[in-house]
């Protein structure tokens, strides 16, 4: 089976005849969109109408009303809206990346569906733009283009925000739900889907909102089930991959699980995934990860133009792919981006939500109250800065960095996504929520389960839709997280999965890696490229690396950013 997301196209503007599409899987001079390649788990579609308009969509694409995989023949019929790409983007949901080009004038427009689940890179050349689905394909003639070593360091500030720009030069990356619109070798980019919140989910009753979103869920679920019909399910046991198997209940007989087991406590969900599982008569496949798996001087991203990898991951990802093999799966189903879009958030922001919503009144103190439960904090400190974050308001939104290690202790604020600009209607907990689902969508590229397409069903744009409408302080009801989820699910699931509290964790694997390899690590960070660019400083690091034993998790995770960076710079000094 071919590698996952493998796609690569280029792009001749210039306006001209339009030649007709692609009638194989290679491109030639003569086409202005040229197909170079495709994998397996993308679908191709491909239309033209009598304007020259000729729209090209590469990845998976279902229709929103019937919810059913859109046929090649059916896609036609977007080219009689007047604007193709917004119909798309209402009419239509998956993963994909789309081109439309408009021949009489050289006009193109590209675009990255919102749940990002299909990575896109592109660089300009003269006359030409090359777009694929990680770096090396955009220059398979030039050279290997060189780290852009600011874009770097504000990389390691804080790795979860990203701009169309990336770890290298020339390439740029096209961000979910953008636009990029190029003429006459001049290229710009706006954003065609912002999240929107809608007004009536205030006062709607939880019931109502819990069966539209049981409904949302399960409709992404199928939908995915049926383009990848013999799905390997990472069932931790926690809430959110436990929904999603509920959601497969249809397909019993093709449905496999796994539930990946290192250490004890809460590396150990065993008894909940098979809880679920046996609901469900889903064959559930239990592996113990192994620690030698994980090798901190090899990256998995380095085809990526940034260092979008961790790894203690490597082990997840082997003991996924060797069980995906003998289950013969065609995708592996996560239930990643769960907590991100049901808005887990421990803070009082949703509080100062509810506050500009509704006012003083008795909404506002029943979320403060469901708050005080949720979070173990005191009542008055949450009324307090619920109040004090409600008058600041309007001052605009500001990404947390971490300067930690760092040689450049750069104090510029950090860019901000026009998603959390326009989308949160200047809600501080709406504004979280909408930053933690972008932070989800990053996350998609950090698993690497090879030759099959990890598929994220939580992050499917209507679900993402729905989820990012709903106000925040609706997700805490009775003073319990995802309460939502929990309402829709609670006659599907086994009790102790709605009833349970905690969250599992690959802490003690992470710890257990980052230990056994602590000698490579200290020779990466003293001798790396980073302390020799004045990135990192060198002695802070060494200092931290001298006294392992007094290592906290958290400034391991600080140090393990750093040496995937290093991988990934060795990675790519090795293409």
């Amino acid at each position: 089976m071919s590698s996952f997301y493998s796609f690569a196209i280029d792009i001749r503007p210039a306006a001209s005849s339009f030649p007709g599409p692609v009638e194989s899987g290679v491109g030639n001079a003569e086409t202005p969109v040229s197909l170079k390649s495709l994998s397996s788990d993308l679908d191709r579609y491909e239309a033209v109408d009598d304007r020259g308009r000729h729209l090209l969509l590469l990845g998976n694409l279902f229709d929103r009303t019937a919810n059913r995989i859109v046929s090649p023949s059916d896609f036609s019929q977007i080219l009689r809206e007047q604007d193709p790409i917004q119909a798309l983007l209402v009419d239509y949901w998956g993963r994909y990346v789309a081109v439309l080009h408009h021949a009489p004038t050289g006009h193109v427009e590209l675009v990255r569906d919102p749940s990002g689940q299909v990575p896109c890179y592109y660089r300009q050349d003269i006359g030409q733009l090359h777009v694929a689905h990680d770096a090396d394909r955009l220059f398979v003639e030039a050279g290997v283009p060189d780290p852009d070593w600011s874009i770097l360091a504000r990389h390691l500030r804080n790795p979860m925000v990203r701009t169309n720009e990336t770890c290298l030069h020339s390439v740029s990356e096209l961000l979910p739900g953008l636009c990029v619109t190029w003429s006459a070798d001049r290229l710009t980019c706006k954003p065609r889907w912002i999240p929107q919140i809608e007004a009536n989910l205030i006062e709607k009753p939880v019931e109502a909102i819990a069966d539209r979103l049981k409904r949302e869920i399960e409709n992404a679920t199928t939908a995915w089930a049926r383009r990848f019909p013999r799905p390997l399910l990472g069932l931790s046991g926690g809430l959110d991959s436990s929904v999603i198997a509920a959601s497969l209940r249809a397909h019993e007989s093709d449905v496999n699980c796994l539930n990946a087991v290192f250490g004890t406590g809460r590396g150990d969900e065993r008894s909940y995934a098979a809880a679920v599982a046996g609901m469900y008569g889903f064959p559930l496949h239990q592996v113990l990860l192994k620690v030698h798996d994980i090798d901190y001087s090899r990256s998995l991203a380095s085809a990526k133009p940034r260092p979008l990898s961790s790894a203690f991951t490597q082990a997840i990802d082997r003991a996924s792919a060797d069980v995906a093999d003998v289950c013969l799966a065609d995708a592996h189903f996560s239930g990643g981006g769960g907590d991100n879009i049901f808005a887990f958030i421990h803070s009082s922001y949703p509080a100062t939500d509810c506050l500009l919503d509704t006012g003083f009144g008795a909404k506002y103190r029943s979320t403060i109250s469901n708050l005080t439960r949720m979070t173990g904090c005191d009542m008055w400190q949450i009324l307090a800065r619920s109040i004090r974050h409600g008058v600041f308001a309007h001052r605009p939104f500001a990404h947390r960095v971490d300067v930690r290690f760092l040689g450049e202790k750069n104090a510029d604020a950090l860019p901000v996504h026009p998603w959390i600009e326009r989308g949160g209607k200047r809600r501080p907990g709406k504004r979280q929520h909408i930053a933690a689902t972008l932070e989800a969508i990053h996350f998609t590229e950090f698993l690497n389960i090879g030759g099959r397409p990890t598929i994220y069903p939580l992050l499917s744009q209507p679900l993402m839709e729905y989820c990012l409408s709903i106000p925040v302080w609706r997700w805490s009801h009775k003073g319990v997280d995802r309460s939502l989820v929990r309402e829709a699910f609670r006659r599907m699931l086994p009790d102790e999965i709605i009833a349970r509290r905690t969250k599992g964790s690959f802490g003690q694997l992470f710890e257990a890696g980052f230990m056994r390899n602590i000698g490579v690590i200290r020779s990466m960070l003293a001798d790396g490229q980073l302390a020799a660019q004045g990135l990192l400083d060198r002695a802070a690091c060494l200092d931290a690396l001298s006294r392992p034993e007094k290592l906290r998790p958290e400034v391991m995770s600080r140090l393990a950013l750093f040496v995937d960076a290093e991988a990934w710079l060795a990675g790519r000094s090795a293409r």
